[in-house]
């Protein structure tokens, strides 16, 4: 199977039946989107590695239109592709299909039930810093480096919701692997990832082409919201594993990273069970989530691991006696794995402040600093968000290392990439 293959054939199929459904009544058709320009500029030149390119820092454009098509019976077609352009590296440079999919829905007894067919973006979790139970989309780095930012995932969805909570099922056909900066790019690893398809291993004899299967049951009891998932296929997070010179021995190539030319990736079969909860008392909201995942190797090795995130935010409304809302936050992350794990908040504290104005243009600021417990790494963040008219916004933030630890080895090669970027963004 080729590269979004399997995506274009079900975006085919939603769009021939529309077109047929055409043909007997009515479809209303609604375009939205977003066109944003982003500057990046870096204060060091990056580490380990030189830019072939005159200067190092990044100017891109993003296009993100939508598409929405409903018919009088209430199904509808969504597609909302995603393009960004990059100055500086090819890699960040890329397209992708964030929804493409065609949605019908209708009753069972006293409950309703959805279905979804085509290429969807799905959320779970409730935490501000990070969220382990998120693990139906791959994560689309090169966009931002929280990682918060998604690809869209090929599935079929179906949902069955009544006053007992709400049940997903989804059934995915098709692997995304995560995109990586390349050699021209910033904010990447000292050497580069492969990102080729014939370069990608699986543990699957299927490859990419494996069926995942996700599930999961939520409801609200009270003052407590909590979801229960359950993830069967293959992990979104890659084993990097470095590929070396050839005249480098298996031993050396391992275990010196100067010998180092580029990283393959690989990708394990999981089976991962989380939990998220909210908890609400008023002004106070707590938060946490956990998982639990087994990862299957090659020669059928397993492993088990756990991760989470545990903490709250509590917001104080009207301070100083204006219309400004403060809201602090704090989270503790954990990886069993400690600094082997594959995320930078292995056992890390988030502190975070956001200042609401609450005025007509929508002006918000938020001030974070992430504390790693093992390292004496520290970060600060600093995002400033503001409306400038009914169709333009601009954003700004500032991501800056406070202290570095050169034995925290999954922040190390971030060190020199420090920035401050501006955004523009037109609405339409």
């Amino acid at each position: 199977m080729t590269k979004f293959r399997f995506i274009i054939w079900l975006v085919l199929v939603a769009i021939s039946g529309t077109l047929h459904a055409e043909e007997y009544q009515d479809w209303s058709i609604e375009t939205w989107g977003k066109v944003t320009f982003d500057s990046r500029i870096f204060q060091h030149d990056p580490a380990g590695r030189e830019i072939d390119q005159a200067g190092s820092n990044q100017f891109s454009l993003t296009f993100e239109p939508t598409v929405y098509m409903e018919n009088a019976d209430g199904n509808s077609f969504t597609f909302s592709p995603y393009v960004l352009v990059d100055s500086l590296d090819n890699e960040r440079t890329h397209v992708d299909v964030r929804e493409a999919y065609f949605l019908t829905y209708g009753l069972i007894g006293e409950s309703e039930w959805e279905l979804r067919l085509g290429v969807d973006q799905v959320f779970w979790g409730v935490a501000e810093s990070s969220n382990p139970v998120n693990i139906v989309n791959q994560t689309d780095l090169v966009v931002h480096p929280d990682g918060k930012t998604k690809l869209g995932q090929p599935m079929i969805q179906g949902t069955l919701t009544g006053d007992w909570g709400m049940f997903n099922l989804i059934v995915m056909p098709y692997h995304r692997p995560r995109t990586f900066a390349g050699p021209n790019g910033r904010l990447g690893l000292l050497v580069p990832v492969e990102t080729s398809q014939n370069q990608i291993e699986y543990t699957s004899s299927s490859g990419r082409n494996n069926i995942d299967l996700a599930a999961r049951y939520s409801n609200s009891l009270g003052s407590v919201d909590f979801g229960i998932s359950l993830f069967d296929g293959t992990s979104r997070d890659p084993e990097l594993r470095p590929q070396c010179k050839e005249s480098s021995s298996e031993i050396d190539c391992i275990t010196d990273p100067k010998k180092w030319t580029s990283f393959i990736q690989h990708y394990h079969l999981i089976k991962q069970m989380g939990l998220d909860v909210q908890i609400t008392m008023g002004p106070f909201l707590g938060k946490a989530e956990w998982i639990t995942r087994e990862e299957t190797r090659k020669n059928n090795n397993k492993s088990i691991y756990h991760a989470s995130v545990i903490g709250g935010e509590y917001a104080i409304y009207g301070i100083f006696e204006t219309d400004a809302d403060l809201t602090m936050l704090a989270e503790w992350n954990h990886d069993t794995r400690g600094p082997t794990a594959t995320t930078n908040l292995q056992n890390d504290l988030f502190l975070a402040g956001r200042y609401a104005f609450n005025d007509i243009m929508d002006t918000e600021i938020t001030v974070a600093i992430v504390e790693d417990m093992d390292y004496s790494t520290r970060n600060l963040i600093v995002e400033f968000n503001r409306r400038l008219s009914d169709s333009f916004s601009l954003s700004a933030e500032v991501f800056s290392f406070l202290q570095e630890d050169q034995s925290d080895m999954q922040s190390r090669p971030i060190f020199q990439d420090e920035y401050v970027s501006l955004e523009i963004s037109y609405g339409f």
